[in-house]
C-alpha cells in the first residue's frame, strides 16, 4: 500500500503540470504560448519535452485543451500552407511582425535581403523595390514548415516592429563578414586597430545621421566647394600623403610592408 501511495506521488507532479498550449479554433492549430509557434499534433509530445522538460500522452494533452478531435498535423500543415499566402486573421498567440509580400507571386518575408534573393532566383530583370508591398506577416510553424504568410486583418493586434533597425543589421553584417575574413596574423591576439577605428567612425555616423531629415543628409554628404573649410582639409591631406609616399619611394620595402601592416599599428599602439 505505501509503495502505491508512493508511485502516485511521483506521478502527480507530471500529471498536474499544465502544458504551455493552447487552440486557435478558427484554424485547429495547436499553440505553444511559451515559445510562440504554431506546433503539428503528432510533434506535440517532442516539442513539449525538447523545450520544456514535460512529458505527456496525446491523450491527456487534449483532455487539458479540452478538445474532442486532433488539431492539424504535420502532413495536413503541409499541404495547407503550401497554398496559403493570406490569412485573413492571424492565429492566436503566434507574433505578427511588419514584413513585405512579392507582387508577382505573393511570397512573403520580414527582411529586403530575403527578398531581394527571392527576385534574383524566381524574377530576374524586374526589380524588386517596384514589385513589392509593405503587408503585415506571421511565421506560423517553425523547422520544415516555416513559411511567412500575409494577415490581412490586424486590427486588435499588436504588429511588431523590426527592434534592429536596417542601419544597425546591415553594420553588423558588414563588420562579421570583416571578423571572418581577417587574416591569421590577427588569431595571435593582436587586435587590428585599423578595423577597430573604421568599425567605431561607422557606428559614429551611422548614430550621428540616423534622425536626419533627408535635406540636412543630402547637403551634409554634398561635394565640398572651394569655400568650404572641408575643401581646404580635403587638399591638406592630400598633400601630405603625397609627401609620405614621396618619402617612402624607394625606402626599404620591408619597412613598406610592415607599415601598411595590422601588426605594426598594435605593437605601436602598446608602446
Amino acid at each position: 500500500m505505501g509503495q502505491v501511495n508512493a508511485e502516485a506521488q511521483e506521478e502527480l507532479p507530471e500529471a498536474s503540470i499544465m502544458p504551455p498550449l493552447e487552440v486557435d479554433l478558427r484554424y485547429n492549430v495547436a499553440v505553444c504560448t511559451a515559445c510562440c509557434t504554431g506546433v503539428a499534433f503528432d510533434h506535440i509530445q517532442s516539442h513539449l519535452s525538447r523545450a520544456h522538460g514535460i512529458s505527456k500522452q496525446l491523450e491527456v494533452v487534449m483532455e487539458d485543451l479540452n478538445i474532442d478531435t486532433p488539431t492539424l498535423s504535420a502532413a495536413e500543415i503541409e499541404r495547407w500552407i503550401s497554398e496559403l499566402w493570406v490569412l485573413d486573421r492571424g492565429i492566436k498567440g503566434i507574433g505578427i511582425e511588419e514584413g513585405m509580400t512579392c507582387t508577382e507571386c505573393h511570397y512573403c518575408c520580414a527582411a529586403k535581403k530575403v527578398m531581394k534573393n527571392h527576385f534574383t532566383r524566381k524574377h530576374r530583370g524586374l526589380k524588386w523595390s517596384d514589385n513589392v508591398m509593405i503587408c503585415s506577416v506571421q511565421m506560423l510553424f517553425q523547422g520544415r514548415l516555416k513559411k511567412y504568410i500575409q494577415v490581412e486583418n490586424t486590427e486588435g493586434e499588436d504588429v511588431e516592429m523590426n527592434a534592429r533597425n536596417e542601419w544597425k543589421q546591415a553594420l553588423d553584417q558588414e563588420f562579421q563578414e570583416t571578423m571572418g575574413e581577417r587574416s591569421p596574423s590577427a588569431s595571435t591576439g593582436h587586435s587590428d586597430a585599423r578595423l577597430l577605428s573604421a568599425f567605431v567612425a561607422k557606428l559614429r555616423w551611422d548614430l550621428c545621421v540616423k534622425d536626419m531629415e533627408l535635406v540636412k543628409l543630402m547637403k551634409l554628404a554634398a561635394t565640398p566647394v572651394r569655400s568650404d573649410r572641408l575643401h581646404k582639409v580635403i587638399l591638406c591631406g592630400r598633400e601630405y600623403i603625397d609627401k609620405c609616399c614621396e618619402a617612402l619611394n624607394g625606402g626599404n620595402i620591408m619597412l613598406k610592408r610592415r607599415l601598411m601592416s595590422a601588426g605594426y599599428i598594435s605593437s605601436v599602439d602598446k608602446c
